[in-house]
């Protein structure tokens, strides 16, 4: 997620009410939390054991990432790593990882929720929030029959 542009984001916290901002993309993820402006103005550094999620979103809706939609009903078609977290107050929420292991962050995970949309397009998950994550499935592109080497016409064959 390398942009030069602001994002617009929305942070779930364990025991309050979510906060809406925007973050820099390249410079949100501190050694000792996210960094965040507020609508009003306000910097806000949350120490990572206090965030619960944030959802980078592309307007500002009410906040509805906890609220429907947390798991996959059925294997999903994105290709990834289809994980379920589980967090520290219980909840849970499925997403697609990336199958590249250098494009997750140190301090967590930066996923694809369920039924992604302009209120929830990504979300990163801090290791500090998480009881548990659990791989549900890899979810690969098929092969193409396009890719596979087709049999060689000059070869005899022996036994038919």
């Amino acid at each position: 997620m390398v942009s030069s542009t602001a994002k617009r984001v929305v942070l779930y916290r364990f025991d309050r009410q979510p906060l809406e901002g925007i973050v820099n993309p390249a410079a949100y993820l501190l050694a000792d939390g996210l960094e965040l402006i507020t609508v009003s103005g306000t910097v806000h550094a949350v120490p990572y054991a206090e965030a619960k999620a944030l959802c980078f979103v592309s307007e500002f809706p009410s906040a509805d990432l906890f609220q429907g939609h947390k798991l996959f009903e059925r294997r999903p078609r994105v290709p990834g790593l289809w994980t379920r977290f589980t967090f520290l107050d219980g909840d849970q929420l499925d997403g697609i990882l990336s199958h590249n292991l250098l494009e997750w962050p140190a301090q967590g995970y930066l996923l694809v929720p369920p039924k992604a949309s302009a209120s929830r397009q990504k979300v990163f998950v801090p290791r500090d929030a998480l009881r548990k994550t659990e791989l549900r499935g890899v979810v690969g592109t098929p092969a193409s029959a396009s890719k596979r080497p087709k049999p060689d016409q000059t070869q005899i064959e022996l036994f038919d």
